[in-house]
């Protein structure tokens, strides 16, 4: 005979059965999970670059005219000068074979983070001027602690105009620093720049940076799939802070063995302090025109912004 304490049923088990609530997180979880892989798709491609005329450029050059384009799109102000700009890096990236897809990230994410930034510079609270669409209408006399409001919050024209600059500023300098990368071998531009004069320390962490940080990515993307495959329920916040910390101390701890392994490994084969590439490549007729067309490109847009 069993006992009697075997088939009472308890008050919990009487209970009616909720269906787990819908995760809130998972649309931004999603969202994050997509991001670290393109970063680790990105930084962990170990093909060559599409062959094409811009990839047959010495990398020296490509950076002394890539860095001459930048300082020109920090120099000129009008919005047409930096729009035209961007429709000349975005036809150069087109011809050298980088696809519309790898382009349109960057120029997705770019405006989104540039947009958080200078949204409130086109306000009248920053900039005055015309009102253009308004936002908000106040009380006379509204304060905020010991600043007055105006009447009315609106986007003004003047405002418009310095969000549309910065907008294009950003959208060429990521732009051409992107097709610089893309269009380079990462060993051959590590090269250049240490050719052209970038110390010894910043050419290691650059080269580390770019060989291991995908896998890093990978490690805290295992870590997290290890939480997710355990977890039945969502926990309170006090918990998934706990676990974040430990996580965090657990990645800390898998990079600080990773980095020592490498550097015995590196000190094993002779490492002096430098990165060690092979032969560079000299400079050719077609570098220096290519040289001088970025000169000639720099004035014509320093000309054009003077003209507008």
């Amino acid at each position: 005979m069993l006992p009697d304490w075997y088939a009472a049923t308890s008050a919990i088990d009487l209970a009616p059965r909720r269906e787990l609530p819908r995760r809130r997180g998972l649309l931004v979880r999603r969202a994050l999970a997509a991001l670290g892989e393109a970063l680790a798709r990105e930084l962990g491609a170990s093909e060559a670059p599409p062959a094409s005329w811009l990839s047959g450029v010495e990398p020296r050059a490509k950076v002394i005219g890539s860095v001459l384009l930048i300082a020109i799109a920090t120099a000129v102000h009008h919005p047409i000068v930096l729009a035209a700009l961007f429709g000349a890096v975005a036809a150069a990236a087109l011809s050298a074979g980088i696809g519309m897809r790898r382009l349109a990230r960057v120029w997705l994410g770019v405006p989104l983070f540039s947009a958080a930034v200078i949204l409130p510079a086109a306000l009248n609270l920053m900039t005055d001027g015309p009102a253009l669409i308004t936002l908000l209408r106040l009380d006379p006399g509204a304060h905020v602690g010991p600043w007055a409001l105006p009447p009315v919050i609106a986007i003004t024209r003047p405002g418009v105009v310095v969000a549309a600059r910065f907008l294009l500023r950003a959208l060429d300098c990521v732009s051409l620093a992107f097709v610089l990368a893309a269009t380079t071998d990462g060993s051959m531009l590590l090269n250049a720049l240490r050719r052209l004069g970038m110390p010894k320390a910043f050419g290691m962490t650059l080269a580390m940076m770019q060989r291991y940080l995908a896998v890093l990515l990978r490690a805290a993307e295992d870590i997290h799939l290890a939480k997710l495959s355990r977890s039945i329920a969502a926990s309170d916040l006090r918990q998934e802070q706990r676990w974040v910390a430990a996580g965090m101390g657990a990645l800390f701890r898998r990079t600080r063995r990773l980095a020592e392994q490498v550097h015995n490994a590196m000190l094993s084969r002779g490492y002096d302090g430098d990165v060690q590439i092979g032969a560079p490549r000299r400079l050719r007729i077609g570098d220096g025109a290519w040289l001088a067309a970025m000169a000639i490109v720099a004035a014509a847009l320093l000309a054009a912004d003077r003209l507008i």
